[in-house]
């Protein structure tokens, strides 16, 4: 079996789990500018093929709302967003006295 089939067969595949397992539809099939020039697939299942410069050759991603590219983003607004939780100083407490006392590690 060519490369191109093996590929087109996975990705087939991919976009049939997707199908079972995603409630939403897939918006697009992400593959490397390589892969893309190399066999030329304009959609699989009319599912639009596009090249995506974060995916390695004889790779793909299936692209919906609902998967987690992005997520860097997301995060990002996450963490600079203004904090929801008040945070509270500890409670200054006072420290324990400290008393000479003989050491474990001198003789006697």
């Amino acid at each position: 079996m060519s490369l191109e089939a093996k590929m087109l067969e996975n990705i087939v595949k991919g976009l049939q789990h997707h199908d079972a397992s995603c409630p939403m539809p897939a918006q697009a099939v992400l593959i490397s500018n390589f892969d893309r020039e190399r066999f030329d697939w304009e959609d699989i299942n009319g599912v639009p093929v596009i090249a995506a410069d974060d995916i390695q050759p004889e790779r793909f991603r299936i692209q919906c709302e609902g998967s987690a590219n992005g997520i860097e983003d997301a995060l990002e607004e996450f963490i600079n967003a203004p904090e929801q939780i008040p945070i509270e100083e500890p409670a200054e407490r006072p420290l324990a006295p400290v008393t000479p006392e003989r050491s474990p590690f001198t003789a006697s």
